[in-house]
């Protein structure tokens, strides 16, 4: 009786031991399991995270791309806008435009006629000892100061774009230049461009010489003038030719 009873007791001791181990051996198998779950769980969090960080939202790329599109858009027509107002007149040109607001109100194509605009050509852009312009002074150091016919009907036409026929008695000579009481001259300007030229808004300003009581007495006046230029590229005056002018007082 007393071996059975022993048998028993360890018998119970044992299943209690063999109960106990499994309860451990579970216990630990459901922490292994849980900090699995809890480590695998924060790597897909901070993956997610790293993910959405570095993905580039399309509409942000495209708004990007559309502002830096824009930005180098408006890059491009500044620069355009500042090369289509970047005109510069030159001193030939300038001249030119003050010898004929000088002496016309207006001028267009109709004022090259005849005689009248042969005279005055000759008088004031080829034999004026105040006003000269490269190509005139090219072609008289080169050819002893004298001018033909076909030179000058050249220069008209560089000038204003029409062609008309000069006819001299002999050649010009440029030696026998002469200067006028009144001087002209362009005092400033501003331009526009045309899709064929330009428009030159000026002040031009006319010096006179009167002589009074034996003295010589010299008075400025001053006015604006509207000038279009229009592109010649046979013209000997920088490519263009003067089309029309107006003084308005």
């Amino acid at each position: 009786m007393k071996k059975n009873k022993r048998r028993k007791r360890k018998r119970i001791i044992s299943v209690t031991l063999i109960i106990v181990a499994l309860l451990l051996i579970i216990g630990c198998a459901v922490y292994i399991g849980y900090n699995k779950v809890v480590q695998s769980t924060e790597s897909n969090v901070s993956n997610s995270s790293v993910s959405n960080s570095s993905v580039t939202n399309p509409a942000d790329s495209n708004s990007s791309d559309t502002k830096s599109d824009a930005s180098e858009s408006g890059q491009v027509n500044k620069n355009s806008s500042a090369a289509s107002t970047d005109f510069k007149l030159s001193d030939d040109l300038a001249g030119a435009i003050a010898l004929l607001a000088q002496s016309y109100n207006e001028f267009d194509s109709t004022s090259v006629e005849g005689e009248a605009w042969q005279e005055f050509f000759t008088s004031h852009f080829l034999m004026n000892s105040h006003y000269g312009f490269e190509y005139l002074n090219d072609i008289t150091e080169k050819n002893s100061n004298i001018i033909d016919e076909e030179q000058a009907e050249y220069m008209s036409y560089s000038l204003t774009g029409v062609k008309s026929d000069f006819t001299f008695a002999e050649p010009l000579d440029y030696n026998n230049a002469a200067s006028f009481f009144n001087d002209a001259y362009l005092e400033s300007y501003t331009s526009e461009m045309l899709d064929d030229g330009v428009l030159v808004h000026a002040v031009i300003t006319t010096v006179s010489t009167t002589i009074e009581n034996d003295e010589p007495v010299v008075s400025n006046t001053s006015y604006n003038v509207d000038v279009k230029l229009v592109n010649n590229s046979s013209s000997c005056f920088d490519g263009y030719s003067i089309s029309s002018l107006k003084c308005i007082q």
